[in-house]
């Protein structure tokens, strides 16, 4: 293929991790080494929009989720208020938990249904199409700009807020939503058996409709991501399954944008990204002819063929040998 493009989420994340253990994740550091590097450009799903070659971005990314789970786009203004557990730490509350996806569906409409007076006083509609995916529906257009709450597990919730001019309009929202789910018996009975609580939601995806026209044509593959499984339902363009570069097909014309979703352990993904993704581009010499890797919003790292193979500019890295 002539280029392939790899959106990780919180790829930036990733990069930080893998550099503290060259040794484990010898592949990921070549690219961080050789890589001609991306700067975000401040837009959400700036990495799909720039593999479409479309200049102002996507639009409001959880509006591609719902098309994903409903089948068809929200009416008026959409965001993701996703379930996820907050944790009290030695510095005060963090994310413990990004992700619930043992949530079961009488668990999520219990909670909704906790949530629906608080909801309505908004004008709101609280609705989960999937029971670990939730949607807030309005009338009108509705912005959540703290990102994925994947980018923040493990992160102290105060200083992640501090600054974001946005996130402070949702703090007092997302405190009486924490005082409602807290001792709620789902919760009571979910932290009994040992998994993560429900007790917080994470506002995030929130924006306006833009077109995609003049996207440029890309096979689309992915493990399971709903922004991008939205997108291609937009576009009339299928998604391919792959957890792994080896089920992605190969030809030397064309491009592919891959989206690698999964959720778990930061460790474990970056495991995945190395050995499912980065090791067998490496065994084969890097054969599209450019590799973009990057974040959800556009940050990551560039490399041809002559940044692959460069030993001549930069001193062999862990990973040459394969």
């Amino acid at each position: 293929m002539a280029e392939l493009t790899i959106v990780v989420p919180d790829l930036m994340a990733l990069s930080d991790l893998a550099i503290r253990d060259p040794l484990r994740w010898p592949i990921m550091n070549r690219v961080l080494a050789r890589g001609r590097s991306l700067p975000s450009q401040g837009q959400p799903g700036e990495g799909f929009a720039r593999a479409l070659g479309l200049k102002g971005g996507v639009g409001g990314l959880a509006r591609y989720c719902f098309l994903h789970d409903t089948g068809h786009l929200p009416e008026g203004g959409c965001a993701r208020l996703d379930p996820v557990e907050v944790g009290v730490g030695p510095r005060g509350l963090f994310l413990r938990s990004a992700s619930m996806p043992d949530l079961q569906r009488e668990e999520a409409d219990a909670l909704i249904l906790e949530l629906d007076h608080l909801m309505t006083e908004f004008g709101w509609h609280l609705e989960a199409s999937v029971p670990s995916r939730w949607y807030v529906l309005t009338g009108e257009s509705l912005r959540a700009g703290l990102g994925p709450p994947i980018l923040a597990e493990g992160e102290n919730l105060m200083e992640r807020l501090a600054g974001n001019d946005l996130a402070k309009e949702w703090a007092k929202l997302l405190n009486e939503i924490q005082i409602l789910l807290h001792q709620h018996p789902v919760n009571l009975k979910r932290e009994q058996e040992g998994r993560a609580q429900a007790n917080c939601l994470w506002p995030w995806g929130g924006g306006t409709a833009h077109s995609l026209d003049g996207a440029r044509p890309v096979a689309f593959w992915s493990d399971g991501d709903p922004v991008l499984g939205g997108i291609a339902q937009v576009l009339k363009r299928p998604v391919g399954k792959a957890e792994s570069l080896a089920q992605v097909s190969d030809s030397w014309f064309g491009s592919s944008l891959v989206s690698v979703f999964a959720s778990g352990p930061k460790e474990q993904r970056l495991d995945t990204l190395e050995q499912a993704w980065l090791a067998p581009l490496a065994r084969r010499g890097l054969k599209p002819w450019k590799l973009i890797l990057s974040d959800l919003d556009g940050a990551g790292y560039k490399m041809g063929l002559l940044d692959w193979w460069a030993r001549w500019r930069k001193a062999a890295m862990p990973g040459d040998e394969q």
